[in-house]
């Protein structure tokens, strides 16, 4: 499965149209079809900001904005706040890049504010308020990697 497959299921339980979801989150429609077909960073990026939160035992929301909602996310505010929660738990940012599975120089750079999860990690966030749900289960449906599952309830 691919996130964008989980994103689709999702939104049509919700009764939700594609423009609806494109406008609640501030882009254009065709931007969130990309999303739902697979065709964006988010794929990458998404699972890998749900490492960060498992490593980091933070709720991913509280990674993308201090009080947790979309409404207060900014670009760029991601990576000092994921920065901030790895250094009150005293990781190195060489642990963090090994648990999240990337370089240590790309690790440096979502710390930076400079790599997708400052786009998609806010994305992905109104979504979830969207359909009600923790950002956090888009990432892992039905507690398992939405990688491994062929399809879910």
């Amino acid at each position: 499965m691919k996130l964008g497959d989980v994103l689709k299921k999702e939104r049509e339980k919700k009764g939700l149209s594609t423009a609806e979801v494109a406008e609640s989150l501030g882009i254009k429609e065709k931007e969130y079809d990309a999303l739902e077909a697979g065709e964006s960073p988010a794929e990458d990026w998404g699972p890998h900001l749900a490492q960060i939160a498992i490593a980091l035992e933070t709720p991913t929301s509280r990674l993308l904005a201090e009080s947790g909602r979309f409404a207060d996310t900014k670009k760029g505010q991601a990576g000092g706040l994921i920065k901030g929660h790895r250094e009150r738990r005293e990781k190195t940012v060489a642990e963090m890049a090994e648990a999240v599975g990337i370089s240590e120089k790309e690790y440096a750079k979502v710390e930076a504010g400079d790599s997708p999860i400052e786009v998609y990690g806010p994305l992905m966030l109104g979504f979830a308020e969207a359909i009600e749900q923790p950002v956090f289960n888009l990432f892992y449906p039905c507690g398992l990697p939405f990688q491994e599952l062929d399809d879910y309830p």
